[in-house]
């Protein structure tokens, strides 16, 4: 859903930083995936992590009348992230997952590019693949231009929150540091 072919990668940060965010998204891929680990399990955490992103200057957006198999979206020209409430259980872990997917394309947005480096794609993949066949045969289903954000997106969303809000406050970082701390209008409520 945002340009870029991936030749960048993460050539736009410091080394330092670079060498963190590669760290971070490495582990990701090697790491074992523990039931509970990669979800927030209160609203409060969802809030404050939908504050940063608004901080970041990106709106966030909660509809009731999405279509059926949308859970979430994000529109890199005007800038706004989706949820969508009708489709997505009253449970702030469901709602966690589809704001950290949906906040890995708010990422690529902020970055100008993918989040990995070309040669960790293969092993994001195969990492998906080994945890649910499911989700691999849904990549499947997005255009070829699509499917690498895709990726990214779904190891993301598989994070641990704070891992998640530290790749978040890296990529977006340049926007963070030149917004105003106070909160736009428009807001991702508790429970939607």
């Amino acid at each position: 859903m945002r340009p870029g072919t991936g030749e960048n990668g993460l050539l736009g940060l410091a080394s330092s930083a670079r060498a963190r965010v590669v760290a971070a998204l490495v582990l990701a891929l090697v790491a074992p995936v523990f039931p509970g680990s990669s979800r927030a399990d209160t609203w409060d955490r969802i809030g404050s992590y939908a504050a940063l992103i608004r901080q970041a200057g990106t709106h966030t957006l909660v509809a009731k009348d999405c279509p059926s198999a949308l859970l979430g979206a994000f529109h890199a020209p005007r800038n706004a992230l989706l949820i969508c409430a009708n489709n997505i259980e009253d449970d702030p872990r469901q709602v966690w997952v589809v704001l950290a997917h949906e906040s890995a394309h708010v990422m690529q947005h902020c970055h100008g590019g993918p989040l990995l480096p070309d040669h960790q794609v293969g092993k994001a993949l195969a990492r998906i693949e080994a945890q649910s066949r499911t989700t691999f045969q849904e990549l499947r289903l997005y255009h070829q231009s699509q499917r690498r954000d895709e990726i990214e997106a779904r190891l993301v969303q598989g994070m641990p929150p704070n891992e998640v809000e530290a790749l978040f406050r890296s990529f977006c970082a340049e926007r963070l540091s030149d917004r105003d701390v106070t909160q736009p209008r428009d807001a991702l409520v508790s429970p939607p």
